[in-house]
């Protein structure tokens, strides 16, 4: 249990960081936003890979256990998870996580966005949610448990700070792709896009599941 504290802490601090004192901020400075992003990026992959085992090699106090139902639902929302995350990925968003920026473009081509202003950090706590389903292990708990509270707190302090870093010009335009009804909204979200990105989030979240066994050592698909 002692290496899992010291990965979540680890990991935690590691996203709390750059906020201080506008740390990233003068990083991207010194190099620049795609460094930064990618630099980051990989930081947080090898971080969470590392609690995600810690996790694994904690001690066993089990409260609950999976069963076929859980399972399937934890599946069904880990489909819906990766798809957001590879839409996500794949449009400029001035509002929130983003590997891109570019305006006009997620004006005019908004996709998902259209539904959905965080759709990388709802992905990630579809995924922690997902797996407090079927994880009944105190570490688990903890561990998914945290990941999905700082997924809801990033939402939120995202929501704050957009609005005050970005001039009132980029703010109202960048809205623009929240503007009518859900139904003019939705059907902003289908473009020729739109399919290509369904495409490979379908093949990566099939790709994922079976690979779970061998490298997580848990098979889903064990349960039908």
């Amino acid at each position: 249990m002692t290496e899992f504290l010291i990965a979540l802490f680890v990991f935690l601090f590691a996203h709390i960081l750059p906020q201080i004192g506008d740390l990233r901020g003068k990083i991207i400075s010194l190099t620049n936003r795609k460094t930064y992003i990618i630099g980051y990026s990989i930081l947080s992959t090898v971080l969470l890979v590392w609690l995600v085992s810690a996790a694994l090699r904690a001690p066993k106090t089990v409260y609950y256990a999976a069963d076929p139902f859980t399972v399937r639902i934890a599946m069904a929302l880990m489909l819906v998870a990766i798809i957001l995350f590879v839409m996500g990925a794949m449009r400029p968003n001035s509002l929130s996580v983003s590997f891109r920026r570019n305006l006009s473009r997620e004006v005019e081509k908004p996709g998902i966005l259209a539904l959905a202003r965080h759709p990388i950090i709802v992905a990630f706590g579809l995924w922690a949610f997902a797996h407090i389903l079927v994880n009944g292990e105190l570490a688990n708990i903890l561990l998914f448990g945290i990941m999905l509270a700082f997924s809801l707190l990033g939402m939120m302090r995202l929501n704050k700070t957009k609005r005050k870093k970005l001039d009132a010009d980029t703010y109202q335009k960048a809205m623009q792709k929240e503007s009518g009804g859900l139904v003019e909204r939705a059907k902003r979200v289908i473009d020729g896009q739109f399919w290509i990105e369904l495409a490979i989030g379908i093949v990566v979240y099939f790709a994922i599941l079976h690979a779970h066994g061998p490298v997580i050592g848990v098979d889903p698909l064990a349960y039908f």
